[in-house]
């Protein structure tokens, strides 16, 4: 069994994936599949949240924050890639997210940033504790790192108004 394996699944050999599973039961892999698809949504939420608030930050002339705001939208894109790649790696389509393009508010978006992380952080700890594959694992603990990064550095001060 190689790194990315998990117990009784199988591998393509070439590329290490997918790894679906041939001793697991239907059910599990259906429960990994769903959780795949709700951080998906959630990563979606998150692109949202943060491309409205950088192309407002950019229109109000908060370059500085327009350039962070970018920055974590860009993280946040790299997580929902990785989990539609994880997706299809099982032989799911991730299909279409739609998130509606709701204004946004620069006035305390810190606050909201916080309490958003910390709900990421919440929900990839509570997803870690579940029984899945270790290449799933591997994916939602990069998320996670990630996820506690964001909760910190929305905590510092960016302005430097």
């Amino acid at each position: 069994m190689t790194r990315g394996e998990a117990k009784g699944s199988t591998s393509d050999g070439a590329s290490g994936s997918p790894d679906r599973t041939a001793s697991r039961p239907e059910e599990d892999v259906r429960s990994v599949l769903e959780l795949l698809r709700e951080a998906r949504a959630r990563e979606a939420g998150q692109v949202a949240f943060y491309r409205r608030l950088a192309r407002a930050a950019g229109e109000a002339g908060r370059d500085r924050e327009a350039a962070r705001l970018r920055e974590l939208r860009i993280d946040e894109e790299r997580q929902l890639s990785a989990l539609g790649s994880r997706l299809r790696e099982f032989g799911s389509d991730p299909g279409e997210l739609s998130i509606p393009d709701t204004p946004a508010n620069l006035q305390g978006w810190e606050a909201e940033a916080r309490a958003r992380e910390a709900g990421e952080v919440a929900f990839y700890k509570a997803a870690l504790a579940r029984e899945m594959d270790e290449r799933t694992r591997v994916v939602l603990q990069g998320i996670l790192e990630v996820e506690r990064s964001h909760r910190e550095s929305v905590a510092a001060a960016w302005r430097s108004t």
